[in-house]
């Protein structure tokens, strides 16, 4: 980065910290700040992957819970626990992210158990 652009940095940088005091004293109003909203255009959202079986009799087992206690942690019923792990059902639209989070950052959702 060349002189001239770092001087140019350190100009907007005391500018800015100059406002922000200005801002402090009750000298001038605060900026008023936008809000930038995403779209589907602007990120791409993967789907959830399916949860058989097997995973997830396999995830419930790996966090070392009881299909109650599992089923209290993702806010479901326990027969919506034993319909996925006997096949009966299969876990469908925000079951199937919640258990993503429950697959990749238990600790998200164990932590909202009461102990």
């Amino acid at each position: 980065m060349g002189a001239r652009r770092v001087t140019e940095y350190g100009r907007l940088l005391i500018q800015g910290l100059e406002e922000a005091l200005r801002v402090a004293r009750h000298e001038r109003k605060p900026a008023r700040v936008g809000r930038y909203y995403l779209s589907l255009r602007d990120v791409g959202a993967k789907p959830p992957p399916a949860y058989d079986a097997s995973r997830i009799k396999a995830l419930r087992r790996r966090l070392k819970l009881s299909q109650s206690v599992f089923a209290a942690m993702l806010n479901v019923s326990s027969a919506t626990v034993r319909a996925w792990e006997q096949g009966v059902r299969q876990a469908e639209g925000p079951s199937r992210r919640l258990l993503e989070v429950a697959e990749r950052h238990p600790e998200a959702l164990l932590e909202k158990l009461a102990s």
